[in-house]
């Protein structure tokens, strides 16, 4: 990437890390919500009987 400044590197490398790993995480657990609740429209249900 940037030649001379390798803890510019760096820096970028674990941001990009740590963005991936959120990522995974959020799509990880929008499947998990989603295989739980049996699909989107259980989810839409429960959320109109709650109010």
């Amino acid at each position: 990437m940037f030649g001379n400044a390798r803890i510019l590197n760096v820096v970028i490398v674990i941001f990009a890390v740590i963005g991936l790993i959120a990522v995974l995480g959020i799509v990880g657990m929008a499947v998990m919500h989603v295989g739980m609740m049996h699909g989107m429209r259980s989810c839409t249900e429960a959320m109109r009987l709650w109010q």
